[in-house]
């Protein structure tokens, strides 16, 4: 009797042990999943902290880039070092206007003219002319690039006009023959009527092309050329030919 009710006892005991285990073996486990829970409530909501800082980062970065760009353009322009000009007199300084300045040979005389030291106004559409070209002279007081296509009127004050506005490779020109002759005839007949306007002087840059397909070599100024005026290139020989006559009825016209 007494070894069975021990039994018992001992059965009792154990049940209430098991059951004490697997009640902390729970609480360690729910404990265990709350704790993983925590982390990554806590994770996510760093990450979601981050994300809207950095948006918020990204924002500002976008408004103070321009701001930037802008303090670092007027750092330059103060601190830009242009070639050597030569200092002029009011008196002997000129005015300048050159068209078709962001060219080959526009952007040369336009460097030596500002070395020179009188003031030079850089007009060009860029059709075939480079901004970079007279890039180092932006900022100067002596010089001014216009972007602009001299077959609209030009209003403005000058003393010397270099008329080397055109298209001078022929493929350039014959891209667009129409616009290669306005540029010739209505362009010229706009400076002309500047340099009246204003009392400037004009040099217009003309081509042999005006001779066609010369017989004579060299040619000389009375020759009057073998010329094509519906050839696949005549719209610049043409366009130059009445660009000459033009400059010559204005010379000899009161």
């Amino acid at each position: 009797m007494v070894s069975k009710g021990l039994l018992r006892l001992v059965s009792s005991v154990n049940r209430r042990r098991m059951k004490l285990l697997l009640g902390i073996a729970l609480f360690a486990y729910a404990a265990s999943v709350w704790g993983n829970f925590v982390n990554m409530s806590f994770l996510l909501n760093r990450s979601i902290q981050e994300n809207g800082e950095l948006k918020i980062e990204s924002k500002i970065e976008e408004i103070v880039e321009p701001l930037r760009e802008k303090i670092r353009d007027l750092e330059k322009s103060f601190t830009q070092k242009y070639p050597p000009v030569k200092f002029l007199s009011e008196k002997d300084r000129k005015r300048i206007l050159i068209t078709g300045g962001a060219g080959f040979v526009g952007s040369h005389l336009t460097d030596k003219l500002m070395m020179d030291g009188h003031e030079v106004t850089v007009v060009d559409n860029f059709f075939t002319g480079r901004k970079r070209n007279v890039e180092h002279w932006i900022g100067h007081e002596n010089f001014e690039l216009i972007n602009h296509d001299v077959v609209e009127p030009l209003y403005i004050e000058v003393d010397q006009i270099y008329h080397l506005a055109s298209p001078a490779s022929p493929p350039n020109y014959m891209y667009n023959p129409i616009k290669t002759l306005k540029t010739n005839t209505i362009g010229t007949l706009n400076m002309l009527g500047l340099a009246k306007r204003v009392g400037a002087r004009l040099l217009l840059a003309s081509t042999s092309e005006v001779y066609g397909d010369p017989e004579v070599h060299p040619q000389s100024e009375d020759y009057w050329g073998h010329v094509n005026p519906i050839g696949p290139r005549a719209c610049y020989d043409e366009g130059k030919r009445v660009a000459e006559t033009m400059c010559y009825a204005y010379m000899k016209q009161e």
